[in-house]
């Protein structure tokens, strides 16, 4: 699998069953996981609120290098003249314990830096 673009089910707080969009792209370098949150449909857990747990779903299911991950959040444009609702993007930064990623830090990126990412496939560094 080199692209992949789907809904993800994944285990929220306590077990809560909860979804998000999910890309994961493929590069030679590095992989790019990119999760949006879904608001409505999603009936349990924000992709912010479980970053640590969720990456770690992810890496786990999808047999991915955790060294390599270049994990991103995508919250769509709600459709409100608020900023609070407008499209935005992080990438996430963890720390890892045993295995575990922990203490996430986002870090805000363009609608530009997003698309040449992705558009780049991971073939250079962040």
């Amino acid at each position: 699998m080199k692209y992949m673009d789907t809904i993800y089910s994944f285990r929220g707080h306590w077990d809560v069953p909860s979804r998000c969009g999910l890309r994961i792209i493929r590069g030679r370098d590095r992989d790019i996981v990119v999760v949006t949150e879904l608001h409505e449909e999603n009936p349990g857990t924000s992709v912010t609120a479980c970053a640590d747990s969720l990456a770690g779903q992810i890496v786990e299911e999808f047999g991915l290098d955790p060294d390599r991950l270049l994990y991103i959040e995508q919250n769509p444009d709600r459709g409100s003249r608020l900023e609070h609702y407008r499209e935005t993007f992080d990438i996430v930064h963890f720390n890892r314990e045993s295995g575990r990623f922990i203490d996430p830090d986002w870090e805000r990126i363009s609608s530009a830096r997003m698309e040449e990412l992705a558009g780049k496939g991971g073939k250079e560094g962040s």
